[in-house]
């Protein structure tokens, strides 16, 4: 399965829902929204966030990735 978000594309598989073209309405939003804001499915999503940090090298990772390319110029 393919992804656009680049969250999804980094975890290979669906961590939020992507609401492409005419998905993307008020009556899907509403319902991602409250998936994201509250019950099991919250946990879920904030779980694999932690894995996303820890796949990108935790706290500071942008500050790692810059630091990185400026020594190699």
């Amino acid at each position: 399965m393919e992804y656009i978000s680049l969250v999804n594309l980094i975890m290979d598989k669906e961590v939020v829902k992507e609401l492409i073209q005419s998905e993307l309405n008020s009556e899907n939003l509403a319902h991602e929204l409250k998936k994201i804001l509250e019950g099991p499915q919250r946990e879920a999503i904030l779980k694999n966030y932690d894995t996303l940090t820890q796949i990108l090298g935790g706290d500071g990772a942008s500050k790692k990735a810059a630091t990185l390319i400026v020594e190699n110029l």
